[in-house]
């Protein structure tokens, strides 16, 4: 009887300890995986070459281009709208965290582009420099945003507001139709977009040259532009 309960008390002793160390072996390995997918930049084979010409406009409806935009500096390019209730607003406090960490911030031009023109011209240096004085804020019509979105890769779709129903109880059959039309036309200004949140980072020589993917993280960021 002793025999049989000193082998089953080493079975449980050998089954405790393999545990131990698929637990602890295994925790070691989610920990280095976490340190290898920090975010980082994520580069490019080669820096790639925007074939079209990308055309922006500022606040005044000015043209600008990626030389004028860059002057010999790194570009990095986050794409985003004013009015976007979280995301763009967390990565750019990001960014600028990052970008004051940086030892080259000075050959570092950040800029934020609007996809949502309609809404944002006007008010794109008044949200870009709340962030960092140095942020340039720009957008481009419609039809050139479509390229300019095409040629980089970058998503963004807006998400219909849900129209008020007819049936709405908080509207009287008897109601002024005008009051009717303006609370429709009011839902059409508040919509979300949905889009891209990487950073695209553009080189002196105007080529792509890689992407800053999400979780933005200040320090690896900061480390990863200064190379």
């Amino acid at each position: 009887m002793n025999k049989i309960t000193q082998f089953f008390s080493l079975v449980l002793l050998t089954v405790i300890a393999i545990a131990g160390f698929l637990y602890f072996g295994g925790q070691q390995d989610i920990e280095g995986l976490k340190k290898s997918v920090a975010p980082t930049a994520s580069l490019y084979p080669e820096a790639k070459s925007i074939s079209e010409k990308l055309n922006f406009i500022n606040d005044q409806s000015e043209s600008l281009n990626l030389s004028e935009i860059s002057q010999d500096k790194w570009v990095l390019m986050y794409f985003g709208y004013t009015s976007c209730p979280d995301v763009c607003p967390i990565d750019l406090s990001k960014i600028n965290l990052s970008f004051e960490m940086m030892e080259n911030k000075d050959k570092l031009q950040v800029v934020f582009i609007s996809v949502d023109p309609a809404r944002d011209i006007g008010v794109l240096d008044q949200f870009a420099g709340a962030f960092n004085s140095s942020f340039l804020g720009l957008t481009a019509h419609s039809h050139e945003l479509e390229t300019i979105s095409k040629s980089l890769g970058v998503y963004h779709q807006v998400v219909e507001a849900q129209k008020l129903a007819q049936s709405d109880h908080s509207i009287d059959e008897n109601h002024d139709n005008d009051s009717q039309r303006n609370q429709e036309a009011d839902s059409h200004e508040h919509y979300n977009v949905d889009h891209t949140t990487s950073f695209l980072l553009f080189n002196p020589d105007l080529k792509l040259t890689a992407l800053l993917t999400s979780p933005h993280e200040p320090k690896p960021m900061a480390e990863a532009l200064d190379k």
